[in-house]
């Protein structure tokens, strides 16, 4: 809604009445004290005259400062800026409202650099909390890998120290999504992007999902790789493919030879292919939601949704583009564009 002269005159028929009212009864005491017709005439003219202006005037600064602030506060994005973009009015009401929403605007900036602090103390806990935390993690899983590694007498104890190690292993992969997770909304503060081989974050994912493949019979399949070199962050890379690793193995068929395939197209994209479980048609457009498990993730207590969302987040972070696609019961294709970006080469 904008002031124009028919609303600003309906606001205003209280004072349009008595002004009215008021010239009626000018004009019959001119009369009635039989002034000159002449001098009544004027009276009246310039009485109206001046109401005339004055409703003029007050109109041309009323309407200019109320449909600049709506118009303004509608088109930005943050509203709460409006006031920096419109001029203190010189009328008391507009006066009035415009230090009330300078009152209300500094209160919630106070508010929102409150819950900011907070924000940064908790999320620096977080991150602390989780690195003092993978420390015992890792000790657990070397504990338990030498124990399988150098055998037990006794089947049942080698069966359920690999049990442990898999809990472990699952543990280890919540905690990272947690400091992966937290990190995504200041990943500036963390990433630093250079040229590295894809033939490197490749290894490193694989080295570090090495077990979870082979306690689940998965082959991972490497292809046309090895001259593909990519501007990005290493560890955030490494973090991608392996969440879509740990999607495959969550995933996977039993009544196949499962693989994980990562190959390119010799330019800007990176495949991660699987013959899982798939994902039916319906769901595909929503897998990169926040906490999307779909039909295929209902049931499974180690899905959370989160895995593909925190991608595509730290895809759109790093500038990158993914993509999905994928034929329910047969296969599931991750497409990721890493395009050369002018920024990172003058970088």
């Amino acid at each position: 809604m904008i002031m124009n002269v028919k609303n600003y005159l309906s606001d205003r028929k209280t004072d349009l009445i008595l002004l009215i009212s008021l010239l009626f009864v000018m004009t019959w005491f001119l009369i009635i004290f039989k002034t000159k017709s002449v001098v009544t005439i004027i009276v009246v003219g310039l009485f109206v005259l001046v109401e005339v202006v004055r409703f003029i005037l007050d109109y041309n600064r009323r309407a200019s400062f109320y449909n600049d602030l709506m118009e303004n506060a509608k088109r930005l994005d943050q509203a709460y800026l409006v006031l920096e973009t419109i001029n203190k009015p010189e009328f008391l009401e507009g006066e009035m409202i415009y230090e009330t929403l300078y009152d209300i605007n500094k209160s919630m900036n106070e508010n929102v650099k409150s819950y900011i602090y907070r924000s940064r103390d908790f999320r620096e806990y977080i991150e602390l909390w989780i690195h003092e935390v993978k420390l015992p993690l890792s000790s657990m899983s070397l504990k338990l890998h030498n124990l399988i590694e150098n055998g037990s007498k006794n089947e049942t104890d080698t069966e359920l120290y690999k049990k442990l190690q898999t809990e472990v292993r699952r543990i280890d992969a919540y905690v990272d999504q947690v400091l992966y997770y937290s990190r995504s909304e200041n990943i500036e503060k963390d990433y630093h992007i250079a040229k590295v081989p894809l033939s490197k974050i490749v290894h490193d994912t694989a080295m570090e999902h090495r077990e979870s493949l082979r306690d689940n019979n998965i082959d991972l399949r490497i292809e046309n790789i090895e001259d593909m070199i990519l501007n990005t962050d290493q560890k955030w890379f490494v973090f991608i493919l392996g969440q879509l690793i740990s999607n495959s193995i969550k995933y996977k068929r039993e009544s196949v030879e499962s693989y994980v395939r990562i190959y390119t197209d010799g330019e800007s994209h990176i495949y991660v292919e699987d013959n899982g479980v798939g994902i039916p048609e319906k769901d595909i457009k929503r897998v990169f939601n926040k906490s999307f498990t779909g039909d295929n993730g209902v049931g499974k207590a180690k899905s959370t949704g989160m895995g593909l969302y925190i991608v595509k987040t730290l895809c759109d972070k790093l500038g990158h583009e993914i993509s999905i696609e994928s034929e329910n019961g047969e296969w599931t294709r991750v497409c990721i564009s890493v395009k050369k970006n002018e920024f990172y080469e003058l970088m």
